[in-house]
């Protein structure tokens, strides 16, 4: 059933012949998916496979220093913050185009840069680079949605753009696991050159930026259900699109964040797991590898199974959130994952037979709670709001990134000091934080 108007689907059609495509009729999978997705999935190929993977191994192999090795994630993490700042500019300033391609541009300059720099400053100039230009290209993409297609096509169409960038996230992983063992400027030089077949692919099929958009100032009021779509579908991406709708600060004012009060105490639940869980994410190829004798190879593969798997864990914890309620899935979630780092951090204090595989089965269950804190997360943050959805999001979205951000910087220090052995306990407090947080509080929360 199409949903909608007939003069939509007239402009629609018009919008279609004056871009050179074939009307496509809307029962056809093809009515919601668009060539330039191509562009996403690469984005999705290199930010959210190869580049989490490699980076870490890049700076570890050429500093020596592991404390680099934070400063250099947290630049990236940083840069991703701007975001909403780039869908503004393309909005009011019809650069849509401009500032996609762009992004790409400076991200093909970027990767194939960073291998061939060294010292920290150089580093973290071009980490930052990596991840302004990431954040640019994945808030645009989601304009050329919201912005120029009738509301009822957002939903569906951004989960197909999900896919296409779940897809590149597994070829990024596969491909960061055949470079895994010491050819990064080689991996690095691939990962620019891809980043400019998405700036060629990336125009077939785009909406001119001075076609008629519909409705007003879309970036401001996005709806709730889309935006969960990239968090729901692609865990490793899932916080930089979460920057992609503009923050509703004037709404956010209004909200009640004392503590006492349950949304409050959720925006503080959320922040805390991220900031535990940062520095673990910042260094865990370097981890499994130094630490439980695990190849990086061994590491990406492992990644992309899990990976393949939550795609299906999505789906049965929304059902499972459901059927016993948000509050109760999301402190699921948090056991599953603490109980991935408890079996981490086991060889650290205690000798054992079977340590790789024992580190292995808990970076497993670390990896595929996501899904189901990523469900009952974003669930609860829309329900527990006493304002406006978008606003909820907007500061769900921000209680994830700037802990994070936050935690990789601090692990720096720590990691330099004490180890890698302070990451499994970093995450632990954190994930236990969480825990306490939702404890009081309605027991009907989110039913």
């Amino acid at each position: 059933m199409d949903c909608r108007t007939p003069d939509t689907i007239k402009t629609v059609a018009r919008r279609d012949q004056s871009s050179g495509q074939a009307p496509l009729s809307a029962g056809s999978p093809r009515h919601r998916i668009a060539p330039w997705y191509l562009a996403y999935l690469i984005l999705g190929l290199l930010t959210s496979g190869m580049l989490p993977f490699l980076l870490p191994l890049v700076v570890a192999g050429l500093s020596h220093q592991l404390g680099t090795v934070a400063y250099v994630t947290g630049a990236y993490n940083l840069g991703l913050l701007p975001a909403p700042i780039f869908g503004v500019l393309a909005e009011r300033r019809h650069l849509y185009r401009p500032v996609f391609f762009s992004a790409f541009i400076l991200l093909s300059l970027s990767f194939v840069t960073f291998p061939l720099v060294t010292g920290l400053t150089p580093w973290f100039l071009v980490a930052l680079l990596i991840g302004a230009s990431a954040g640019a290209a994945a808030t645009v993409a989601t304009l050329f949605i919201v912005d120029f297609e009738p509301k009822c096509e957002w939903e569906p169409r951004i989960g197909w753009l999900q896919t296409f960038n779940g897809v590149g996230q597994l070829a990024g992983l596969l491909l960061a696991a055949g470079f895994a063992h010491g050819a990064f400027v080689a991996g690095f030089a691939l990962a620019g050159g891809l980043a400019l077949v998405a700036v060629m692919v990336g125009g077939i099929g785009l909406p001119p930026d001075g076609r008629k958009r519909f409705g007003r100032n879309p970036i401001q009021h996005l709806p709730v259900q889309p935006l969960l779509a990239p968090a729901l579908l692609n865990p490793a991406f899932s916080n930089l699109l979460q920057h992609s709708h503009h923050l509703q600060w004037a709404a956010a004012r209004g909200l009640p964040l004392r503590p006492r009060g349950a949304f409050g105490r959720f925006l503080l639940s959320w922040a805390a797991f991220n900031f535990g869980v940062a520095a673990f994410f910042a260094y865990y190829p370097l981890i499994m590898q130094q630490s439980y004798g695990i190849p990086p190879a061994v590491t990406a593969l492992a990644y992309a199974v899990a990976a393949c798997i939550g795609i299906f864990l999505f789906m049965a914890a929304s059902r499972l959130a459901v059927r016993y309620g948000a509050r109760l899935v999301f402190l699921s979630g948090l056991m599953v994952r603490a109980l991935g780092f408890l079996l981490l951090g086991v060889p650290y204090a205690v000798a054992i037979p079977c340590t790789a595989q024992i580190a292995l089965l808990g970076f497993l269950l670390a990896m595929l709670a996501w899904p189901v804190l990523s469900v009952s997360g974003t669930t609860l943050a829309a329900r527990l709001t006493p304002v406006g959805e978008g606003a909820a999001i907007g500061l769900l979205g921000t209680s994830a990134a700037l802990p994070t951000m936050l935690g990789t910087f601090a692990s720096g220090p720590l990691v330099h000091r004490f180890g890698y052995g302070v990451v499994p306990p970093l995450a632990i407090i954190g994930l236990a934080g969480a825990a306490l947080l939702m404890l009081p509080g309605e027991n009907r929360v989110a039913q």
